[in-house]
């Protein structure tokens, strides 16, 4: 049913199907494990590596400056070399001194966090950002040049194995250490595949980039996104702060496997359709100043495909959770009944707020995370003074919901160009 509702010859959706075919096939590969790593790994091992990866996303922001997102802009492809330098002198910079920290109070740092466990991992996050901001980099490049069935693949490659050394390690090990090795593993091969290919390396033997050029021209984005991306960033970990901290590892490590249950369907459609809106909403506002068509037809297809699966959520999760997963995941589906239906707007939100940064709304786009971390941090509140986790969660989802649909009514202002050139 979902590909029926892509049917058509254009670019642009055969495209989206490319993608959507990868990361379904890349999406099975977690969820058919899935019943086995959560036998084979506890509520408070996730938690942990939520903890990890959660600091790991924002010190990316941190060591990139967003400049990543530059790369799709320039018209002429020997612009994208002072981008290329620019990101990678940036981020070789920023993890060496993350290191530095990290060697001298790296046990300081985890018991802030609250699990002393973590500290032998930290020494690793410098490597996490570097193989992050280079896959990062390479898909955009990727993108750029509409390489899209090579990123179905290595959405593939990246599941894979990540799930073989998930079940290796906790399967032979006993270890929650299978989880972060998991992780860079597949950044590994992710970045192996990309390198290898012709159309990538060529922007690395292009005539060499000005660095201060690229880093003038783009600076909307360490000046504007950056504090935005931080802001989305801040409120999306809050919880897991609050949980880890208030309520246990135990209840985090719940949250944060729901988390990733809810967010397949993100990965599966809405990622991939962000994936061919950033190229086509680019092109079409480049030529007609103005990417309406392409913003209506993307939004029809998410609400339709969205609202069947979100529907099952909140009707069926817990049932289903216990059953697949195991009875003591049952609290996590009772989580992802209250988170359902933020995460239905969050599906169908995404892909569209792309249109912000193709007319340049940096600056509003700011504003509108931190009216996110605004009500993030009200429902932090609420679920405080009540000492009770699933009032914090029914707050974080109503408001949230608000706020992503705010999202989408701007974001479609601007796709008319009206907004885009007041």
């Amino acid at each position: 049913m979902i590909f029926n509702f892509f049917k058509g010859k254009s670019e642009y959706t055969k495209n989206i199907l490319t993608l959507v075919t990868g990361t379904g096939i890349a999406q099975l590969v977690p969820l058919a494990v899935s019943p086995i790593v959560t036998r084979l790994y506890t509520p408070e091992d996730f938690g942990m590596i939520a903890l990890y990866m959660s600091i790991v996303s924002i010190l990316v922001v941190l060591s990139s400056g967003r400049y990543e997102m530059a790369i799709m802009l320039p018209k002429n492809d020997s612009d994208v070399s002072g981008i290329l330098r620019l990101i990678a002198l940036l981020t070789l910079c920023v993890s060496f001194l993350l290191l530095i920290i990290i060697c001298f109070f790296a046990n300081e740092i985890a018991i802030f966090l609250g699990s002393e466990e973590l500290s032998s991992w930290l020494y690793l996050i410098p490597v996490s950002i570097i193989l992050t901001v280079m896959y990062q980099s390479l898909n955009y490049l990727a993108i750029r040049a509409s390489k899209f069935k090579l990123l179905a693949s290595n959405k593939v490659i990246a599941s894979t194995s990540n799930a073989s050394l998930q079940l290796g390690v906790g399967y032979t090990l006993n270890t929650p250490w299978g989880l972060l090795l998991g992780h860079l593993a597949s950044l590994s091969f992710c970045l192996y595949i990309l390198l290898k290919r012709k159309t990538i390396r060529l922007f690395f033997s292009l005539s060499r980039g000005d660095v201060k050029s690229s880093a003038r021209e783009y600076a909307n984005f360490p000046k504007y996104d950056m504090p935005a991306i931080l802001v989305n960033l801040s409120a999306n970990q809050l919880p897991l702060v609050v949980l880890g901290k208030f309520f246990g590892l135990g209840v985090l490590g719940a949250y944060s496997f729901m988390y990733k249950i809810l967010m397949m369907p993100v990965g599966l459609i809405s990622n991939s359709v962000l994936d061919v809106f950033k190229q086509k909403a680019t092109s079409d506002y480049n030529r007609f100043g103005n990417c309406r068509g392409v913003y209506f037809s993307t939004f029809k297809h998410l609400i339709l495909i969205s609202g069947p699966i979100f529907i099952v959520f909140f009707i069926f999760s817990p049932d289903l959770f216990s059953f697949i997963f195991g009875s003591e995941w049952k609290e996590a589906g009772e989580f992802a009944r209250i988170m359902a239906p933020m995460f239905f707007f969050k599906f169908v939100t995404s892909p569209l707020s792309y249109t912000l940064f193709v007319t340049g709304k940096q600056k509003q786009n700011l504003k509108g995370q931190v009216a996110i971390l605004f009500v993030s941090l009200m429902a932090v509140l609420a679920g405080l003074y009540f000492d009770d986790v699933f009032i914090f969660l029914v707050s974080l989802s109503f408001l949230n919901s608000l706020i992503y649909i705010f999202y989408l009514f701007f974001s479609y202002r601007c796709s008319l160009g009206d907004v885009a050139h007041d």
